[in-house]
């Protein structure tokens, strides 16, 4: 019995000793086996000069290709900085020249650390383990991936000399998406040699090599960012000197001079950059979403990777929308500053001088001018380039020409043949211009030359579909530079749909009358008088025609009152979503001061008498109407409780009319107007019995600020005003005695009017009412929710964050100023944030990269997949509803009018295919004194099943037009408005869309024809379209109050039905006749 369970235990132990040693036996043969192959010379050389391509959505045309040849600098051994290596050794492997491969004491002490951190804070591999790891393939992180390393480190130290193998890591560690190296790292960080390196150089490249990014403050937006870097590179490289000083590598007095010195960053030229499209989705790979991913599957250094890179780059509309502006930015650019043969500077001379080669490329070439005909019939000029020439004939000519008329005579200016002979007076022979090669009108497979230029105008687009990005166009050049993503810009207009989204969220109707004149705003001690970019048509407009014809009054009072239609349990849920309700764990006190000192929101005996005004003003609404007043009631709707026109600084004559509205000042003049009145009820008793000189006079005086309105058709209406000179639009004649005697003797005081304004009755009960909410209000707790949603200031601090916090949600990253002044474009954001919120507004929803919904990035890399053809990680769209079907719906619809009867009506029927127009959605914008024109807009796409046009698989379309340093685009006779500068380019880059293979196959001429994309609200019951006035987009056929009066409704088809009627699809009911806008409370979800 023992020696049987002697042999089982011996048994065991054999099967314990002898698994484990056949596994690492076989680990060591497959390995082994494996990497005989991938050690030799040629294949490490190889692998060290892998490229990572990148493709447009056919997955199979490249777009180009990271880590090219062109940008890799191998160096040798005997030319590495001796302190470089020193560095690296301090900074990764003081063991270095010591082990053979691996260093289990430093992997024991990596161990140790991290268990007692709880997570990796130290890392026990060596140069030569990195080396591998970035040789060979390395598969997701596991045990067996980090024996197998061992192994490759060992071999790999068996076959090579320490120097060879620190010759191979410093000419393969990951430095940008344009290269790596040594040299790579010494020219982009430092603009120099690698030999010319100094200590701190050295040692911040050689602490950064396993995460540059981490201290690259050259890929870092703002200056907050930058700086924080910069602290962090200076942290890495002290941390490098301590232990260069600590092995004896340097002496005390060189680190203690290196340690005091910050790391000299200076951006060095790496060649050149291809395209902003490969700059994009560089800086993609390189954010920690993406370099998580690639560690996680055991890339950790894409340089040597070998990687592919998928997008959803569409190549057709990629290279249409960089033609578009191409082709319009030297147009716009001649129409404000004339044509001028100007010497180019050498570094655009060289990007231009290739544009022959490619006979699809858009970017100009230079010739020279060897002969100018100025004849009328057939003016030309004959050029001549390296192996080439041609002849620019009239048609060529032409579209120069035409912006160099309207440069010099005016937009009506039309250019024809007799003006060709003036316009060649330009240029001499030997000159060297521009040209583009373009199709001929009469045949497109027949190219011509066109005259161009280079344009100092520059400009940016995107182009999104179904949350992904199609096309991205950085400039002109579309290099250096990524003005679609990176310039931040002004976009003026742009932003009104945003409000209007947040307005239908928060039960306005697309119906609903706005306040369109001008008036002051007043917010915590400030106050915001908009201005009018154009003549108002109307006092009062409806929301969708505020939208249709980009009305900046209209739309301001709507953001100001935004919240108006909620009630306080609504109120409560919109300041809880945007962080201004009282927490749960939060006392009284403490919610006070947060309000009070981070908000500045002050509650004073000053703001609740204003709140109770506001309150005071709607009760008086029912004594106006049931007192025959309804003429008070616009008037009684734009009283303040107190306007100071000088702490204001109202000095304009129409700034100074806003002030007439001011409630203390008409209550001051309603008590003055009483005593003078009592005063001349007494003198016209004694006048009237005795007709004195005496009288007469004392009569006159006290009637000089009392007038009668004289309008046509006016009822009698006795005027009391200190200042007749800012009631120009009245006809008043002064009172006096004698008129005063054949009056009436029924005219009472509280029949005057106060100013014109409002009469004296009405200001009384006003007076009333906020005497008596006044001791109501103010009996309450201050900063209890009752009271501050009545404080104006607090009310338009929740209106202003929540479209700053919508805005966020629908895909615009840059933080935004919660301002008055939001809809008409303050804040600068970049034209492919603008494209993902109008993307939402068409579709309602957002399209996330990265699990967590975080909208800073923008979907583009659709998959990666590695040198053996694995997929390392595939986008798998999860898009989120951000605003309801409704909202979106409506929203539409108010851009669609934009193009039909707005704004943007210069876009109509433009964009076709088979001849026939595709619907067409957009809104212009421009900024203050022309510094930018944008438009931006969407068109419906095909559904491969139906083959309708389908909004939800809509392209978004964005464009913008500016000079880089912002000065106004203003010519001798024009100036830039969004719809005369961005929306060319866009028209252009939509018609390219619809005329592509991949639009035209899903979709045939007849259900363009016969079945039109049709609003999905129109199917709704709940919807139809409302006949409204021209003049203010508000309905016919309803109340007084809201409409103009009209005949009834008709609806297509029936008698009475006008097609040239401009109509509003809303969602309203009728009720005794009078249409009633109906409200809905749905605000966005927070996450």
């Amino acid at each position: 019995m023992l020696r049987k369970k002697k042999y089982i235990l011996t048994v065991l132990l054999c099967l314990l000793v002898l698994v484990p040693a056949c596994l690492l036996g076989y680990v060591y043969y497959t390995v082994t086996h494996d990497t005989s192959i991938r050690i030799e010379r040629g294949a490490i050389d190889r692998i060290i000069a892998s490229e990572s391509h990148v493709y447009y959505d056919d997955g199979r045309t490249p777009i180009g290709a990271f880590f090219e040849k062109i940008h890799r600098k191998y160096i040798v051994y005997e030319d590495i900085p001796k302190v470089f290596i020193k560095a690296l050794i301090a900074a990764e492997d003081k063991d270095f020249f010591n082990h053979r491969g691996f260093d289990f004491k430093a992997m024991l002490r990596a161990l140790v650390a991290n268990i007692k951190a709880g997570k990796v804070v130290q890392g026990g591999s060596t140069i030569t383990q990195q080396t591998a790891k970035n040789i060979f393939r390395r598969e997701k992180k596991s045990y067996e991936a980090k024996l197998k390393e061992l192994i490759q480190a060992f071999l790999l130290e068996r076959e090579y000399t320490k120097q060879e193998i620190l010759e191979m890591y410093a000419n393969q560690f990951f430095v940008t998406g344009y290269g790596k190296g040594l040299r790579i790292a010494a020219q982009y960080f430092f603009g120099k040699d690698a030999r010319d390196l100094d200590l701190v150089e050295c040692a911040f490249v050689a602490g950064s090599v396993k995460g540059p990014n981490r201290y690259n403050p050259f890929i870092k937006k703002t200056k907050a960012e930058k700086e924080e870097v910069r602290h962090l590179a200076k942290l890495r490289k002290d941390y490098v000197l301590s232990n260069m000083h600590r092995m004896n590598f340097i002496t005390k007095e060189q680190y203690l001079q290196a340690r005091d010195r910050k790391v000299p960053f200076e951006q060095g030229k790496i060649t050149f950059k291809l395209n902003v499209i490969l700059d994009y989705i560089r800086e993609q790979l390189e954010s920690d979403y993406f370099s998580t991913i690639l560690q996680e599957q055991g890339l950790e250094n894409p340089a040597t990777s070998g990687i592919s890179i998928y997008t959803s780059i569409n190549k057709e509309i990629q290279e249409a929308t960089l033609r578009s502006l191409r082709t319009h930015l030297p147009l716009i650019d001649v129409k404000l500053n004339g044509y001028k043969v100007e010497e180019l500077p050498d570094s655009t001379k060289e990007l231009l001088v290739k544009g022959l080669e490619k006979q699809n490329d858009s970017l100009p070439f230079l010739a020279r001018i060897t002969h100018i005909d100025a004849d009328r019939e057939n003016a030309h000029l004959v050029v001549s380039w390296n192996h080439g020439g041609g002849i620019i004939d009239y048609e060529g000519l032409k579209p120069m020409g035409e912006a160099w008329l309207k440069w010099k005579l005016g937009t009506w200016a039309v250019f024809d043949k007799k003006h060709v002979r003036a316009f060649l007076k330009n240029f001499h022979v030997g000159d060297v211009v521009p040209l583009q090669q373009i199709a001929s009108p009469e045949n497109n497979n027949e190219m011509k030359l066109m005259l161009s230029k280079v344009p100092e105008l520059e400009g940016g687009m995107a182009v999104f579909q179904e949350g992904m990005l199609k096309a991205m166009v950085g400039g002109f050049f579309n290099r250096f530079f990524n003005r679609a993503a990176d310039a931040k810009r002004q976009l003026g207009s742009i932003f009104k749909p945003i409000v209007y989204t947040a307005a239908l969220q928060l039960k306005w109707n697309t119906l609903d009358p706005l306040q369109n004149i001008r008036d002051v705003f007043q917010f915590q001690n400030t106050a915001y008088v908009p201005r009018p970019d154009h003549v108002p048509q109307s006092e009062k407009v409806s929301m969708a025609w505020a939208g249709i014809k980009s009305e900046n009054l209209a739309t301001v009072w709507l953001l100001y009152h935004l919240t108006d239609h909620l009630n306080l349990s609504e109120f409560r849920q919109i300041t809880e979503l945007v962080g201004l309700g009282r927490r749960n764990d939060e006392s009284y006190s403490q919610y006070r001061e947060r309000i009070r000192d981070r908000h500045g929101v002050v509650v004073n005996e000053d703001t609740l008498m204003d709140a109770v005004f506001e309150e005071s003003k709607k009760e008086a609404e029912s004594d106006v109407i049931f007192g025959g007043y309804e003429g008070i009631l616009n008037n009684l709707n734009r009283l303040h409780f107190n306007i100071d026109s000088k702490k204001l600084s109202l000095k304009e004559p129409e700034e100074l009319q806003i002030s007439r509205f001011s409630f203390t000042r008409l209550q001051k003049l309603n008590q003055r107007m009483a005593g003078e009145f009592q005063k001349i009820t007494r003198l016209l008793e004694l006048y009237n019995q005795n007709y004195s000189l005496h009288l007469r006079n004392s009569l006159t005086q006290s009637l000089r600020h009392f007038y009668r309105d004289i309008s046509e058709n006016q009822i009698i209406r006795i005027v009391y005003t200190e200042s007749p000179d800012l009631l120009s639009t009245i006809p008043l004649v002064p009172l006096t005695p004698e008129s005063m005697l054949i009056m009436p003797a029924t005219v009472k005081s509280g029949e005057i009017w106060i100013d014109g304004l409002i009469t004296s009755e009405i200001l009384g009960t006003l007076q009333e009412n906020v005497e008596k909410n006044f001791s109501r209000l103010s009996a309450l707790d201050r900063y209890d929710l009752e009271v501050l949603s009545r404080i104006r200031d607090f009310r338009t601090l929740v209106n202003l964050s929540y479209v700053v916090h919508l805005s966020k949600e629908m895909g615009i990253s840059t933080k935004l100023q919660p301002v008055l002044s939001f809809p008409l474009g303050p804040n600068a954001i970049s034209i492919t944030e603008a494209a993902r919120a109008y993307e939402t507004i068409m579709t309602g929803q957002v399209y996330p990269v990265s699990p967590d919904n975080d909208l800073t990035m923008v979907p583009v890399i659709t998959k990666i997949v590695d040198r053996e053809g694995e997929i390392l990680w595939e986008y798998n769209p999860k898009p989120r509803t951000v605003i309801s079907k409704r909202v979106s719906g409506l929203v539409n619809e108010i851009l669609k009018k934009v193009i039909e009867t707005g704004t943007g009506r210069g876009a109509r029927d433009t964009i076709r295919v088979f001849d026939i127009p595709i619907p067409s959605f957009g809104k212009t914008g421009t900024a203050n004194r022309f510094t930018n024109s944008s438009f931006v807009g969407f068109i419906p796409g095909p559904d491969e099943k139906t083959g309708q046009l389908d909004i939800q698989k809509g392209y978004v379309i964005a464009s913008y037009v500016g000079y880089d340093d912002n000065r106004p685009m203003k010519g001798k006779h024009l100036a830039i408005y969004g719809a005369s500068g961005a929306m060319p380019l866009w028209i252009d880059t939509a018609n390219a869309i619809v005329n592509t293979h991949d639009y035209k196959k899903n979709i045939q001429p007849a259900d363009l024809v016969f079945n039109p994309l049709s609003s999905p609200l129109e199917n709704d019951g709940a919807f139809i379209t409302v006949p409204v006035s021209q003049f203010t987009g508000l309905p016919l056929g309803t109340s007084a109050k809201n409409a103009d009066p009209s005949p009834p409704s008709a609806s297509p088809g029936q008698e009475g039905w006008q097609t040239d009627q401009p109509r509003i699809l809303s969602e309203v009911e009728h009720r005794g006749g009078i249409l009633v806008p109906k409200r809905h409370f749905e605000p966005i979800e927070g996450r």
